[in-house]
């Protein structure tokens, strides 16, 4: 070997034993990188006993039962809901969006001021064309409604059966303040002002919360910051104005309406984070004095008149009894998610309540039921749900 192929083999082999450290790194780094893929892909076709993504309020996607043009697109959506550490990976995200961008991960939840959180609707256009007034919702809209609940109304009256509507407004129709300085009012008049002077010039009984729940918010909170519901109070504003618009449908019979307590608020232990924190993945950092816990009422349902009944193979209808001394009337009850807390307080004021998750008003329930009144309560957002979900 000549002393220059003596010197070249020298020097490779001095490299070689130069960079081993570097090569035992990347080979470390490269089989930990494997085994970390390997383990997040296993992990989603562990069996889990859950099958709601909480956060997300939707349910876990499932896996395709067998071979099809969309099998690929369902496949995928159902391991991106289970691939492994996907909870803390998300969360995470959701912190450094929310704590540091003061960005929302949802996308139907828009981050206000000083803390309070507002609900986009469910496709994330509701406070856009509700509030804003963009885009608009026509006249055409408006009376389709009016034609709708004026058609309940009729119908109803021919049995002689009271009716009453009530929509509950949206957060940021009583609070607009707290909403981020952008998002203002783009036409004078709401959908749902222009809703309610059409009802009332049909004749439609119509139970405008609007002004009564501002009044109050002068000396109560009567929203969640953290919710898209109102709370407690709100509620109980709601249902002093409903049931003095069903007592007069009584009169001149008197009609002596419940009073409702409220439950003691203890500082610094009733705390609450709502559905819309819950939602931004972070409901740790929304938190609020829950000032008329709404729990401690549903805990202690000996303190009231109207007890729960069973509702047998209907699952999206609650009924309450009451017997307290005197005629009461029959209560039924369309109504969401607002109308919840409503429920122990106008159960108190009828013998019968049934309450029914639906915005369609079924004439056979109807005359199943017998009520003395009927109530359509729904949120602002969905004040189109009844040309929907039309009488038959």
């Amino acid at each position: 070997m000549s002393p220059a192929a003596g010197n070249a083999t020298a020097a490779s082999a001095a490299n070689v034993e130069a960079r081993t450290p570097e090569c035992w790194r990347d080979i470390v780094a490269s089989v930990a990188f494997v085994v970390a893929i390997a383990a997040i892909g296993i992990a989603a076709f562990v069996p889990r006993h859950g099958t709601a993504l909480a956060n997300e309020n939707r349910a876990t996607a499932s896996w395709p039962a067998h071979a099809s043009l969309d099998f690929t697109r369902s496949f995928e959506r159902a391991f991106a809901d289970r691939f492994g550490a996907r909870g803390e990976l998300l969360k995470l995200h959701n912190h450094l969006l929310v704590r540091v961008f003061g960005v929302s991960p949802a996308q139907n939840v828009l981050l206000g001021r000083d803390g309070w959180l507002y609900f986009k609707g469910e496709e994330g256009t509701s406070l856009d064309r509700y509030f804003r007034g963009t885009p608009p919702t026509s006249d055409a809209d408006v009376a389709r409604i009016v034609a709708e609940l004026s058609r309940r109304h009729a119908w109803l009256a021919a049995h002689g059966i009271a009716y009453v509507v009530t929509i509950a407004p949206d957060k940021a129709t009583i609070y607009p303040e707290h909403l981020p300085r952008w998002a203002t009012r783009i036409t004078p008049r709401s959908p749902l002002d222009r809703l309610t002077d059409a009802l009332r010039i049909a004749g439609v009984p119509c139970v405008d919360l609007r002004e009564p729940l501002r009044r109050a918010k002068a000396r109560e909170r009567v929203y969640y910051m953290t919710d898209s519901h109102w709370n407690y109070l709100g509620a109980r504003v709601a249902y002093g104005a409903i049931m003095a618009a069903i007592a007069e449908t009584f009169a001149p019979a008197p009609v002596a309406i419940a009073p409702v307590p409220l439950p003691a608020y203890v500082a610094g232990q009733d705390v609450y984070s709502g559905d819309l924190a819950r939602m931004t993945g972070d409901s740790a950092h929304f938190r609020e004095a829950d000032v008329a816990p709404l729990g401690k009422v549903l805990a202690s349902p000996a303190s009231r008149c109207a007890k729960r009944a069973e509702s047998g193979d209907e699952p999206d209808v609650e009924r309450y009894a009451c017997d307290r001394p005197g005629r009461l009337p029959v209560l039924l009850a369309y109504r969401d998610s607002m109308a919840i807390p409503l429920i122990p307080m106008l159960s108190e004021n009828f013998s019968r309540s049934v309450y029914v998750s639906s915005h369609r008003l079924d004439p056979a329930q109807v005359l199943r039921e017998r009520p003395t009144v009927v109530i359509d309560e729904m949120v602002e957002r969905s004040m189109l749900a009844p040309v929907a979900t039309p009488m038959p």
